[in-house]
């Protein structure tokens, strides 16, 4: 896209979008907003704001755990982001060093030797909260990213999914349809797992005043087996489902196990009991009945996590804080929640 075409739609004089590009003179507002919106919807801007920050990335350090690596329908999150990450570093020519962590049997600081040795420009630390592992790689001193994960100390910046918001999101979905005895189906698990159930937690309290109420229901991991038997070995023990009509689940392959369960019960889904997923993973979508779920943006989590990284090599500045950046989810509303019928 040139100047002259930017001019064309925009139907100014090509010394117009000059003058409104690069700020040399004044421009109405009505002409300037008509100009920055063709060049931003043709991807002038986007492309121009490329060429003028040349990468500073070659090569990045990705330390992993090889479990993480495994393409299989549990391990559909890791996959996808992980893929993404790949693609995205191909289309950058930035080349990726994987550095596995089961490979030092818990020598952290053997990692962080082996991150250095291979000359790499940035890290990313992918799904790993371990804080031992984290304050060897921030003394790497090298820009780090900790890749759809937090760090709860901020010492490593961090890119992942806004998981408190999303709870709170699916609350307000399940408060929509007119829920207000909710379970929430969960683990032993990550931060970021415990985020959600902040956030959960947090919305039923904001909520107690026009009768809403939580029940904890906890599993023993995420996995769709483990997922339904627990929920068939609870079900049993509670009979009346101690009066709840929604179940949230904290992760679309406990809902996967959930439906399983309830649906060898004979209690039939969304008729008896909806049930909310979270991730938006494809298996998700080909349950009878389809699975309504939040969507976690993981294709934009790598990009994300690269123009972080791409940012803190240019910049180093001394003693700069860690950042924190929380991606946006939304309601996928499927077939597996419907309305309270009074």
């Amino acid at each position: 896209m040139s100047l002259k075409k930017i001019a064309e739609k925009s139907g100014v004089a090509i010394s117009t979008v000059s003058h409104v590009l690069n700020g040399t003179a004044k421009i109405s507002e009505e002409v300037r907003n008509r100009v920055l919106t063709v060049a931003k919807e043709t991807g002038y801007l986007s492309s121009r704001l490329r060429r003028a920050m040349p990468p500073t990335l070659k090569k990045i350090a990705l330390v992993v755990g090889s479990e993480r690596l495994r393409h299989t329908g549990v391990n559909y999150v890791s996959w996808t982001i992980l893929e993404s990450l790949r693609k995205e570093c191909t289309s950058r020519n930035i080349e990726i060093e994987p550095i596995l962590i089961d490979d030092f049997a818990g020598n952290y600081q053997q990692i962080a030797e082996r991150v250095l040795g291979s000359k790499c420009d940035g890290i990313l630390v992918y799904f790993d909260e371990d804080r031992r592992l984290l304050d060897e790689v921030f003394k790497t001193g090298l820009s780090c990213i900790l890749l759809a994960g937090q760090d709860p100390t901020m010492h490593v910046g961090s890119v992942g999914i806004g998981d408190r918001n999303g709870a709170r999101l699916g609350i307000e979905y399940l408060k929509g349809l007119g829920h207000k005895r909710i379970g929430i189906i969960t683990w032993p698990g990550r931060y970021t797992i415990r985020q959600r159930q902040d956030g959960f937690d947090e919305a039923i309290r904001e909520n107690a005043a026009i009768g809403m109420s939580g029940v904890t229901i906890m599993l023993e991991s995420f996995r769709p087996e483990s997922a339904e038997q627990g929920m068939f070995e609870w079900i049993e023990q509670n009979p009346d489902l101690q009066g709840i009509t929604a179940f949230f689940c904290m992760a679309d392959n406990v809902a996967l196990g959930a439906l399983k369960a309830f649906q060898q019960k004979g209690i039939r889904v969304p008729e008896d009991v909806s049930i909310l997923g979270f991730d938006d993973i494809l298996a998700g979508q080909m349950t009878q009945p389809p699975l309504s779920t939040i969507h976690t943006p993981l294709h934009h989590i790598a990009k994300s996590a690269l123009d972080e990284l791409e940012l803190l090599t240019r910049t180093s500045e001394e003693d700069a804080p860690a950042k924190r950046v929380e991606l946006g989810c939304r309601i996928i509303p499927r077939q597996s929640c419907q309305a309270i019928v009074e």
